[in-house]
């Protein structure tokens, strides 16, 4: 077995010029940003990672910076010895270290899997080979836009379909009622993320309203750290309740959330919580807890990538989350995840993360870059 040791890291910050979009009226445009790290490795293979930053006004600088403080740690390791450079990734003092911890932990899973030939989810288990995606809807500016969006996606195969209401509480009620009545007697996967701006009150009502018209889970109703409110509305709900993820990406905090019982189920990003190591952990916690995991994939195709690989690797998640439309987050990739006919998305075949990525595409839209 090849030593298979990291001699160059290459980190890019990328700022693609698609259509910015929100997902909350309380919320500007978001520049969305591609950080990806790429990995020279003394057996030849590149080893890449990405991550996508959600920032307004301007691009993001800070995860990039985070993983220039990481990178002088990754070097010269080799992608065989990953439980032990995570540990000491995690116990380095570097802003934003669950970041980048999770973009080197990626990485190096990628150079491993490329090492042995496989994708990254046969490498760690292969529970499946397909799993049904959900579309993830953008703010949009009407309750007919929103109609007319959950009618094109359907029609493009998917079968689930998340909004991303107003997050303003009566015109969000006003809209779940008004999907309702569109597509009653459909047999769809609906859930709901109001970004954390309902007060308890507002979050009962609207969750007693989604029980009435048959909705699978209700996300971020709450802000994630506000567990007893959460508890509560849990208890009071037959529909899952979950936190929105990005918060509290912490394995000890997501175990008492669950022990507390005041999620339904975790919800977590592999480019947030540690990578393929700290996902890995996160999902065997929560099935010891005998609850599901709602992975949030949200992001270019790097960043769906990582997590589709995460999925399939266990039979513990139901959804992979795409944002549609999904043509801006194709951005420099030479291989897309879309869902087939039924709803399901597939992996690529390729070893790794399974995405090559288009470098003199990339290369116009790099607005920071450092070389170690």
């Amino acid at each position: 077995m090849s030593a298979a040791l990291v001699e160059e890291i290459e980190l890019m910050a990328i700022g693609p010029d698609g259509e910015k979009v929100t997902w909350s009226s309380h919320l500007g445009e978001m520049y969305e940003a591609l950080v990806i790290a790429r990995l020279r490795l003394s057996n030849g293979i590149e080893a890449i990672a990405g991550t996508t930053a959600y920032t307004e006004h301007e691009f993001d600088k800070t995860v990039f910076s985070a993983a220039s403080l990481m990178a002088p740690f990754v070097m010269g390791r080799s992608v065989h010895d990953i439980p032990q450079i995570y540990s000491m990734m995690r116990g380095r003092y570097v802003p934003l270290g669950h970041v980048a911890t999770s973009l080197f932990d990626i990485a190096l899973h990628d150079g491993k899997a490329k090492t042995l030939e496989l994708p990254i989810y046969q490498m760690l288990g292969a529970a499946r080979h397909k799993i049904r995606a959900y579309a993830s809807s953008p703010l949009l500016p009407g309750d007919d836009a929103y109609v007319a969006y959950c009618h094109e996606m359907l029609r493009q195969g998917f079968t689930a379909i998340k909004i991303h209401p107003y997050c303003v509480f009566g015109d969000d009620y006003r809209l779940v009622e008004r999907l309702d009545e569109e597509f009653s007697g459909q047999k769809i996967g609906w859930s709901l993320d109001t970004d954390a701006t309902y007060n308890q009150e507002q979050a009962l009502q609207m969750g007693r309203l989604l029980d009435r018209c048959g909705w699978e889970f209700f996300e971020a109703p709450l802000p994630d750290a506000d567990l007893r409110a959460y508890k509560k509305l849990a208890d009071a709900l037959d529909l899952d309740v979950i936190c929105g993820g990005n918060a509290l990406p912490d394995l000890h905090l997501i175990d008492l959330a669950l022990s507390l019982g005041a999620w339904d189920r975790s919800r977590f990003d592999v480019t947030g919580i540690g990578g393929f190591t700290g996902a890995s952990h996160a999902v065997a916690m929560t099935r010891a807890h005998g609850m599901k995991c709602e992975v949030q994939s949200w992001g270019y195709t790097l960043t769906q990538a990582a997590n589709l690989q995460l999925m399939l690797a266990t039979d513990n998640c139901d959804y992979l989350e795409q944002a549609a439309p999904y043509e801006k987050y194709e951005f420099g990739a030479k291989q897309v995840i879309r869902p087939d006919e039924q709803g399901f998305v597939h992996p690529s075949g390729l070893p790794g993360l399974g995405i090559e990525m288009d470098w003199d595409a990339i290369e116009p839209f790099v607005y920071a870059r450092k070389t170690f």
